[in-house]
């Protein structure tokens, strides 16, 4: 762990980060509680494997003490259910965890319905001792907060492990510059397999979007993955979000988009540098190729010229490339105004309402 890392003021890029946490929590946490009678789960889970201390020293709520935080937000709705909540937090440092624990404890929430387990283990150790317990059970909801110092604690074993769980979402938090300025040493090549020729042609801000790619290869086409990248100070990290289904790769886009209107993909201009055919222009606007445009004419060579008429698969190729269905539906609407498809009746925001045999056919003119 970074010294000191809560002896002082969360900086900008922590705050962004723990912003998504948040966020993401409040999106996720409605889907598995519910006021009526019928309940699916009895009981989810919420890890947060490397929580610190709880809060910086303004106060300011790192993620464990969020994490209540959100459960106190939803507290009417968590005494109506029947589903209990179990919040594992971890903290390896010993003077830190003496810290986390008096901060929880002395934190107010509902002690009858949410179970708080501290402990105080490496990540792996504990991961791989909770693992066995965990696959016996792979549909239950889970969360997974990852916030690792550096690079070595998510393996390609504990990545491959988390991606096995059937309903768990994850978001883990890696130093994606580390990863471009050290990958050609030995010791980083235990951990990591990414190669130095990984991120040739591209530039330092953009070195997460080049890990996420190495993360990104190892799922299959099935699991969703997003990332985020976060600069701090000159270095560039990133989180990098991973789920089994469409509705949490929706949510976290969501959230994405909510900070970064203009990409979701960061807290930091990163296209920046992507100038259209090498040709500057004396509106900045027309010097960066918009994500957005790029959509545009992905979707519409997909329509137009591949002759694609899954509604479904259009949304899906929108989530993957990290766009949110709105952006789909606003290009549809625009097909729709040019005289290039029929009208599509059935838009949505929640794509998985349309998964076969669910799904509707747009039709060419």
């Amino acid at each position: 762990m970074a010294k000191n890392h809560f002896g002082k003021p969360f900086d900008d890029g922590t705050k962004a980060k723990l912003e998504i946490f948040r966020n993401y929590l409040i999106e996720w946490l409605p889907t598995f509680i519910s006021s009526n009678e019928k309940t699916y789960w009895e009981n989810i889970f919420i890890y947060d494997f490397f929580a610190g201390e709880g809060k910086d020293n303004e106060g300011t709520l790192g993620s464990p003490l969020i994490i209540l935080d959100v459960l106190n937000t939803y507290s009417d709705l968590i005494d109506k259910t029947n589903v209990k909540i179990k919040v594992v937090l971890n903290e390896m440092d010993k003077n830190r965890y003496g810290t986390l624990s008096r901060n929880v404890n002395s934190y107010s929430y509902n002690k009858d319905k949410i179970l708080v387990e501290i402990y105080n283990e490496p990540f792996q150790q504990l991961f791989n001792k909770l693992y066995p317990i965990m696959i016996k059970s792979t549909k239950l909801p889970r969360l997974m907060i990852l916030d690792q110092f550096g690079i070595k604690e998510i393996t390609t074993d504990i990545f491959k492990k988390l991606i096995s769980f059937e309903r768990t979402d994850f978001i883990f938090f890696i130093s994606s510059s580390f990863v471009r300025r050290f990958n050609e040493l030995p010791e980083f090549k235990n951990y990591l397999s990414i190669t130095k020729e990984s991120f040739e042609d591209t530039k330092p801000f953009q070195s997460h979007e080049v890990v996420f790619k190495y993360y990104k290869s190892m799922v299959g086409t099935n699991y969703k993955l997003a990332p985020f990248s976060i600069k701090k100070g000159i270095n560039i990290y990133g989180l990098i979000f991973g789920a089994n289904h469409t509705l949490g790769l929706e949510k976290f886009l969501k959230v994405a988009w909510k900070i970064n209107p203009h990409t979701g993909n960061a807290n930091y201009n990163i296209d920046e540098e992507k100038i259209i055919d090498g040709q500057l222009s004396f509106f900045e606007e027309d010097n960066t190729i918009k994500k957005l445009g790029l959509l545009d004419s992905m979707l519409r060579k997909l329509l137009l010229e591949q002759k694609e008429d899954s509604l479904y698969k259009i949304y899906l190729t929108t989530l993957n490339f990290g766009c949110l269905p709105k952006h789909c539906n606003e290009i549809l609407n625009k097909l729709e105004k040019e005289n290039k498809i029929e009208e599509v009746k059935t838009k949505t925001e929640k794509i998985h309402n349309l998964a076969p045999p669910k799904d509707v056919k747009v039709i060419l003119k």
